[in-house]
């Protein structure tokens, strides 16, 4: 199979779930004749097309990324952080979860494009939401390592095996690869956060816990204007 046709089946694969859940909640919505239940069915409506919507958009940004649409400059991690937790708590919410918010108190500013940074780190959390055990948190920070900016997503989904976790080291950034062990993922949300940092220079990578979960770090420059304020 030509990396165009695995592309292409692991688009397929990724929004065929949401597509097929949306055909179940528009069925259950037709039988119910309960408000609430209805409310809530229209909700988790509201919540899979926009999950199915950020990807369509992810992957429109990845067409583009060739044609230097997207400049680089210094952007607060921590400004990211909030705004992109604020967007999801609902979504993690709905999944009885919740989103913990961790960063260091002196400003971090990294070298990268503001709209791409949202959007990988959107993917990533979405990815660890749809994994993690009901009433787990995702934990999202930002850190300074090794003369890196760091923005880090870990979830407390299941334990990957180590076969699984040596190809997926493989393949970040190269192509998209399922994951035998997490059966809802085709491996596309994560190839496209390393293509985004790949335009910013930046880097993708992977740690696996063994008491369960897995921790996924955008390494990004660090910028020295350590004193930028954003609106």
């Amino acid at each position: 199979m030509s990396e165009l046709e695995g592309s292409a089946v692991a688009v397929a694969h990724e929004l065929k779930t949401p597509l097929v859940l949306l055909r179940q909640l528009t069925l259950s919505l037709e039988r119910s004749d309960n408000v609430s239940e209805q409310l809530e069915i229209i909700k988790r409506l509201r919540f899979t097309s926009e999950r199915s919507l950020r990807l369509v958009d992810s992957l429109t940004k990845t067409a583009r990324l060739e044609d230097a649409l997207f400049e680089l400059e210094p952007v607060q991690l921590h400004t990211v952080c909030v705004s992109v937790v604020d967007e999801l708590s609902p979504l993690a919410k709905a999944h009885k979860q919740h989103l913990k918010l961790r960063s260091i108190h002196q400003p971090l500013v990294a070298v990268g494009n503001r709209e791409l940074l949202s959007s990988l780190l959107s993917g990533l959390i979405d990815n660890a939401i749809q994994h993690n055990p009901i009433g787990a948190s995702v934990e999202i920070a930002s850190k300074i390592h090794h003369g890196e900016a760091v923005l880090t997503v870990r979830d407390f989904g299941s334990t990957i095996d180590l076969s699984d976790f040596r190809a997926l080291k493989d393949s970040l950034g190269k192509r998209a690869l399922p994951i035998s062990s997490r059966p809802m993922s085709s491996g596309l949300g994560l190839f496209i956060a390393s293509q985004f940092l790949a335009a910013m220079d930046g880097r993708l990578s992977v740690q696996r816990h063994y008491s369960g979960g897995m921790t996924f770090s955008a390494h990004l420059p660090l910028s020295r204007q350590l004193s930028l304020l954003e609106v």
